[in-house]
């Protein structure tokens, strides 16, 4: 991948095809975390062009959104990881495997003498000598703990959502289950297993930042604990578990869905418990 095309392109304002060079070159490589990094700026660039289109941005706000993005897109441009053939072409030898230190190898036929002697040692003493004790605390069998009671979740008003691109990127999001359970005193974990299905573009983010727990009154809306980022290729998906921490009485709560492309979309999902 050569860095300084892809700089050219950047500068020359062309970042869709940066974007979807970069993208392309990413899905075969290994490092989640600058895959992951990529696809957030990118995120970030579709969710400025439909804000543009919208009129909700002053031009001096849309310009510094847009110099952020180009600088953090240069960044991983400078960061971009080498494929293993490239890293081969490079000529570069491989590290020298480590030296390995004579103390280690001392220290490990000291512990073995250790051993030896006091298993010869157990062995000298005479059978009985040593009176038969009652088991100590430690050695006492403790009955685990009942597991934490729980509770299926419903979803009365539906369970998927749809979001649709102005390009035809397609993203979805499915509970496939709910579970409400107890953590202790007035500790609750609200859990769900969700599917995400991408169609068209080259993949999209299936993490926390999407979801939100609204419980109660409208806007009081609850970041999930669950740290889910994950990246689903197009056409295809995958499922996940969001889950959230609430504390104190709750008597309803519906699950946000955000649009990844414009945050003023959220799309909410009745979430029925006992």
């Amino acid at each position: 991948m050569d860095k300084q095309y892809l700089k050219e392109l950047v500068g020359s304002g062309d970042l869709e095809q940066a974007f979807q060079a970069l993208l392309s070159y990413g899905k075969g490589q290994k490092a989640k975390e600058w895959h992951n990094a990529l696809w957030i700026q990118y995120n970030r660039l579709k969710e400025l062009e439909q804000n543009s289109l919208k009129g909700t941005l002053s031009a001096e706000e849309a310009d510094r959104i847009k110099n952020r993005i180009l600088s953090a897109l240069l960044t991983l441009i400078d960061d971009l990881p080498l494929q293993e053939e490239e890293s081969a072409a490079s000529g570069m030898p491989p590290p020298p495997p480590a030296e390995k230190k004579p103390w280690i190898k001392w220290l490990l036929i000291v512990a073995a003498v250790l051993i030896g002697l006091i298993a010869g040692y157990s062995k000298l003493k005479p059978a009985g000598t040593l009176p038969e004790t009652e088991p100590t605390a430690s050695e006492t069998v403790i009955p685990e703990a009942p597991p934490a009671p729980s509770q299926a979740l419903r979803f009365p008003q539906g369970n998927e959502v749809t979001f649709i691109f102005s390009t035809g990127i397609e993203i979805s999001y499915r509970i496939l289950s709910g579970e409400l359970k107890s953590l202790g005193g007035d500790a609750r974990q609200v859990s769900f297993v969700i599917r995400c299905s991408g169609r068209k573009g080259n993949g999209v983010n299936f993490w926390d930042d999407t979801f939100r727990l609204e419980l109660d009154e409208a806007g009081a809306l609850l970041a999930p604990s669950s740290g889910l980022n994950e990246i689903v290729e197009n056409n295809s998906y995958k499922d996940g578990t969001v889950s959230f921490v609430v504390k104190g009485p709750v008597s309803s709560m519906k699950l946000a869905v955000v649009n990844p492309w414009d945050k003023e979309d959220i799309r909410k999902l009745a979430v029925g418990f006992d």
